[in-house]
């Protein structure tokens, strides 16, 4: 299964071009930098983004992680900072010619989030040098990037598990400003806004895979270090250690498989210095979801589309939606016009990345279905092999009259949603049933 999926990830992103989300933020990547030492960005001539420095330059204000004018934040500048590395936010002081120090009042700054990467480099599991080790390679990598923070690597060992490593942190984003997780309950459940496949310089890194040791409830996978290659110091010949699919969501981000000790993979680094209260404004859009009911294989579509259409209304939702599933010369995109408002999940969360609605890669997981309720099934009905591959007899039951047979699926909780087709993973229509895509016309 695992070379599988890889030989999968690895044909999409040698078929597409990957890019980083950039719906509303400004990739890190593309910022120009204006002053090293604090750490400061711009692009363009008036904005610039906050999320890597402590403060913005030029009177701008930092507001939801982007400098600002001050007549356009929506945070108050005039309110003490909670920043706790910050001993007196509202002021600066400036040594004039005479020796006397001047005060200017200034906005304040404001909180900044936990930031959140892979790292660029990967690794051996022996050469990780321990949890002291990986961490240290994490603050490496942050400060090689030049961001701010203290780091610790998503990783565990027998009686110290990931989740008891970030302390009272809360509250991270990724190196381009989209959100990562609220909470640390958000995050060790892989129910992230945007998944971690960012490295420390905005670079994305997926498809690829992270050491981690660590189970779907942050707790170490191994009831001793040989479970996770001595203590993460040894590639041990004949051992393996857990690691986590970059591109997934829940359960396959933190705990995929397991790969040998020698092998190659990267760290997940989180910042754990601040507590900060993360509030994500959903974006309007049309509703795309994964149904909570189960379609047969010879239920046709129209049962599928009906389902998508009751478990919408049931929780809500205006508008027509149908099933994302292909028919004998049909493919499932056919069915939807890309031109529209952009498609979001429930929490309302932009499915796509900017500029390529319908596209090989999403620029988040699913993972929902149109309550809200996280789906209990990672794939669904596809009926093709891509989303603007074509329905045949071969690939959709029989355009779904027969128990014969195999039918291409989608991932539910992977930003890849194709590879799983890709890698032959079809699923027997012998099956009872399964989940659909309801996507919103």
């Amino acid at each position: 299964m695992l070379d599988r999926l890889l030989d999968a990830l690895l044909k999409v992103a040698a078929a597409i071009g990957l890019v980083a989300v950039s719906s509303t933020i400004i990739a890190a990547s593309a910022c120009v930098v204006i002053d090293p030492d604090a750490q400061l960005c711009a692009v363009g001539e008036f904005e610039c983004a906050c999320t890597l420095g402590g403060s913005c330059d030029g009177g701008l204000v930092c507001d939801a992680g982007m400098c600002v004018a001050p007549d356009s934040s929506t945070s108050s500048t005039s309110s003490a900072s909670t920043n706790p590395t910050s001993a007196d936010p509202g002021t600066s002081s400036d040594a004039s010619t005479n020796g006397e120090t001047s005060e200017t009042t200034g906005p304040a700054p404001q909180p900044q989030a936990n930031l959140a990467f892979v790292t660029s480099a990967r690794y051996s599991a022996g050469a990780l040098g321990g949890l002291a080790g990986a961490d240290s390679i994490c603050q490496g990598h942050a400060e090689s990037a030049g961001l701010p923070g203290t780091f610790r690597a998503w990783l565990s060992v027998p009686g110290d598990d990931a989740r008891d490593r970030l302390g009272d942190g809360t509250g991270w984003v990724r190196p381009d400003a989209a959100p990562l997780a609220s909470s640390l309950q958000q995050l060790q459940d892989g129910h992230f806004y945007y998944p971690p496949v960012l490295d420390e310089n905005g670079g994305f890194v997926a498809p690829d895979f992270a050491w981690t040791g660590t189970f779907a409830d942050g707790t170490a996978n191994s009831v001793d270090e040989f479970g996770v290659c001595g203590g993460w110091t040894l590639d041990e010949p004949n051992g393996f250690a857990w690691i986590g699919d970059l591109g997934a969501g829940p359960g396959w981000w933190t705990a995929y498989g397991t790969l040998p000790c020698a092998s190659l993979a990267r760290l997940i680094c989180l910042g754990v210095d601040q507590q900060y209260d993360l509030v994500v404004e959903p974006t309007p859009g049309r509703l795309a979801f994964v149904s909570a009911g189960y379609v047969p294989p010879t239920g046709g579509r129209d049962e599928a589309d009906a389902l998508c259409q009751a478990e919408a209304e049931a929780a809500g939702a205006d508008g027509s939606f149908l099933a994302f599933m292909a028919v004998n010369g049909e493919a499932p995109a056919d069915r939807f016009d890309p031109n529209g408002a952009p498609w979001v999940r429930s929490d309302g969360i932009p499915l796509f990345t900017e500029g390529a609605p319908l596209g090989a890669t999403l620029a988040t997981p699913l993972l929902y279905d149109a309550s809200g309720n996280p789906t209990s099934l990672a794939i669904a009905w596809a009926g093709s092999y891509a989303a603007h591959a074509v329905g045949s007899d071969t690939a959709n039951c029989t355009n779904w009259t027969s128990t014969m047979g195999t039918a291409g699926m989608f991932a539910t909780i992977h930003i890849f949603w194709e590879a799983w087709a890709l890698g032959g993973g079809s699923q027997e229509c012998a099956q009872f049933g399964y989940s659909v895509l309801c996507f919103e016309q």
